[in-house]
């Protein structure tokens, strides 16, 4: 987090009292200004139409009529293959600047640029090294990357993608039992590394292994420990022009990468997602963005920091690099605020719990004086800008670089006080997407000028989507309620080795069951409400949909992560809670200043004081008796890969958090403390 700003969650009190108020005419002056600039065209009550009235399949009404099979092939037509990515952005930036890196020793070093002609001269030379001198096959062999973010990984990526070669890519977080797993499971080939130490433990293990060719190392470093170790500065340096080989015939409909599946309800698979697949994507993004006067140039700056083995960084980074655009590699996400100003991105790729840590801290600081509530709330009320809007907010646009022009947020739902107070405070279109790996990324997004909140938008070109009844639930396709199923040239090819969850995961009709469940609403645009697998029932019939109330109750100023759970045999739900220690310990007072966490943990005053906060929360949402937690437990130990409980997209492993608190969840119900059951027909209403 910035240093600018306490590290804390902001109270509900200081939301009330400033984000709430852009509903007003704060949002009018901004949706004014948006619906000038990025007008689309798109009828804002009638965003989908329904193409199928059996099926009750839905299309974005831009695109009732057209085959969404071969639509994208329109957009950017010479671009068949990933492996044209880089000459497409050539051509376009006219071989302006590509990629820079922010050096983690010296950030105040300038960058040095990397033209789109060295990266492509990079590029090729290190693909044709792969396919002379590692003997490796077109469309067949695996190449495996474990890295953080750097210019070099982008150089292998594409060149396996330009010379034909499946790509792995392993987050850096993964012990070496699981990569030594997934190696021996793929066969894969060459495996490539930013350092040695990345592979310092089990490396005498992977040179024992037969179908491993080469150990590439991105830094350039000497080792005569074995022949198949080699570093990509030394190949680079001794290859010459006349080594670089054509392009082989690259089929768009081969495997360009596995991605790994977050694995929130099981182990991992590998999702196979072909040329096509990423292309129908990043096509249709395109068209949508143009439509909407906010295509990409080759002026745009991006600051890459998410990590490049998920789909989310690596498609953002694909559709860039087509449109000849700047590229700076951040390679410590935790200085991202430190990277920004250096940066100055002009479009930002974002995930939520990034912003609501800024929200957070921003609304805590805020909080604390009379006087900065009152500013807030004059500078989100007013028509127009104003001085005090300008104080403000320019403290906001200078944390992120102050040149940004867009915003997208993926990869998890954004509440609605947090995205209403940045497109206020950035005074820039914020767009909200909503796919999956399996879908390549795609599924729908929300239109720039649909200036509320709550909903995911609309299918994008390469997409239809119905939704089907959930058994057991009262989620029916006939109330355009349902499991959200997908359609069109983004369903990726299966996983890999697993031809039984391939067909549980998409129909014969080709249909793709995301497990996710959605409602459209009345202006057609899709809600993400719910998610199969995660739904429980309680005793008396009532189906909760616990990452639903987790979006509410993690506004408690008090805690840092909230697992919501229950039990078929009772009436309420109960929650696993961890603690922000810092802000415990700066706020909660204790007759020993020098007590432990885990012992600050097991004071029960605390927990009154949080549980009572989670109900007042509860009563903020609306929340229903039964969805109000009864009880809380307060653990130490925040959910990380390490423990096994979030996954390496920082989602929770459901199943294994339940197994793992099991005998707390059931403890909380064994005590007194409970909300009766209301009598009240309205209390009692349905989900």
């Amino acid at each position: 987090m910035p240093s600018s700003f306490s590290k804390s969650h902001g109270t509900y009190a200081a939301l009330a009292a400033g984000a709430v108020v852009v509903t007003y005419a704060g949002t009018h002056a901004y949706k004014s200004r948006i619906q000038r600039k990025h007008d689309d065209g798109i009828d804002l009550k009638n965003q989908t139409v329904e193409i199928d009235p059996v099926e009750h399949i839905r299309r974005c009404t831009f695109y009732k009529d057209i085959d969404i099979f071969s639509f994208y092939k329109t957009v950017l037509p010479n671009v068949q293959t990933l492996g044209d990515a880089f000459y497409n952005g050539y051509s376009v930036s006219k071989n302006g600047p590509c990629i820079a890196y922010i050096d983690p020793v010296n950030m105040t070093k300038e960058f040095q640029w990397i033209s789109y002609s060295m990266a492509l001269e990079r590029i090729r030379l290190i693909g044709s090294h792969l396919w002379t001198e590692a003997k490796l096959t077109p469309m067949k062999s695996i190449v495996t990357i474990i890295s953080s973010n750097r210019p070099e990984y982008s150089f292998v990526e594409h060149a396996c993608y330009m010379y034909g070669f499946t790509v792995l890519a392993l987050y850096t977080t993964y012990n070496s039992s699981t990569i030594l797993s997934i190696l021996e499971k793929t066969q894969t080939e060459v495996l490539v590394v930013d350092n040695l130490n990345r592979i310092e433990s089990y490396k005498n293990e992977l040179l024992e292994k037969n179908y491993l060719k080469e150990i590439l190392i991105m830094d350039n470093v000497t080792s005569n420990e074995d022949t198949k170790i080699k570093n990509i500065p030394t190949i680079l340096e001794s290859m010459q022009q006349s080594d670089v080989r054509s392009r082989p015939k690259v089929d768009p409909e081969s495997i360009a990468a596995f991605i790994l599946t977050s694995g929130t309800t099981g182990e991992p698979k590998l999702a196979m997602l072909s040329h096509t697949n990423f292309l129908a994507t990043i096509k249709g993004n395109i068209d949508r963005r143009r439509r909407a006067n906010i295509d990409g140039e080759p002026s745009h700056r991006h600051c890459s920091f998410l990590p490049m083995a998920h789909l989310y960084e690596r498609s953002v980074l694909i559709s860039y690099f087509l449109h000849g655009s700047q590229v700076v590699f951040c390679p410590i996400p935790e200085k991202l605020f430190e990277y920004y100003p250096i940066v100055k991105p002009t479009n930002i790729s974002m995930v939520p719990r990034i912003l609501n840590k800024v929200y957070d801290t921003i609304m805590t600081e805020v909080g604390k004086s009379k006087i900065k509530r009152f500013l807030i709330s004059q500078a989100l009320h007013n028509e127009q800008p104003t001085l005090f809007s300008r104080l403000i907010f320019r403290k906001i646009k200078k944390l992120f670089g102050g040149e940004v022009h867009a915003m997208l947020t993926g990869s998890a739902p954004i509440t609605p006080e947090v995205l209403h107070f940045f497109r206020i405070a950035l005074d820039i279109p914020i767009v909200e997407a909503y796919g999956q790996t399996e879908s390549t990324a795609a599924g729908t997004s929300t239109h720039i000028t649909d200036t509320s909140c709550g909903t995911v938008g609309s299918p994008v070109p390469s997409v239809e989507i119905k939704l089907i009844d959930v058994p057991n639930t009262n989620y029916r396709s006939n109330n355009n309620q349902g499991e959200i199923c997908i359609r069109g040239p983004i369903v990726f090819k299966g996983y890999y080795g697993d031809e039984e969850k391939t067909r549980e995961t998409i129909d014969k009709g080709g249909w793709l069951h995301t497990g996710d469940v959605g409602e459209w609403t009345s202006n057609g645009s899709l809600r993400i409400i719910d998610r199969v697998k995660h739904i429980f029932k309680l005793s008396q019939g009532e189906y909760i949909a616990p990452e639903r109330l987790e979006d509410g109750y993690i506004r408690c100023r008090w805690i840092a992560q909230i697992f919501v759970d229950g039990i078929s045999s009772e009436s309420t739900v109960i929650a696993i809670v961890i603690p922000d220690e810092e802000y415990i310990r700066s706020k909660f007072r204790t007759t020993n200043p020098n007590i432990s966490f885990e012992d600050l943990c097991k004071d029960e005053k605390l927990k009154e004081i949080i549980l009572a906060d989670l109900k007042q929360l509860a009563k903020e949402y609306k929340y229903q008796y039964y969805e109000t937690v009864s009880n809380i437990h307060l653990h130490p130990e925040l959910f990380s890969q390490e423990n096994g409980l979030i996954t390496s997209t920082f989602k929770t492993r459901r199943t294994i958090a339940r197994q793992y608190f099991q005998h707390i969840i059931q403890s909380l119900y064994e005590v007194s403390d409970r909300i009766t059951k209301p009598m009240n027909v309205e209390q009692q209403s349905k989900l």
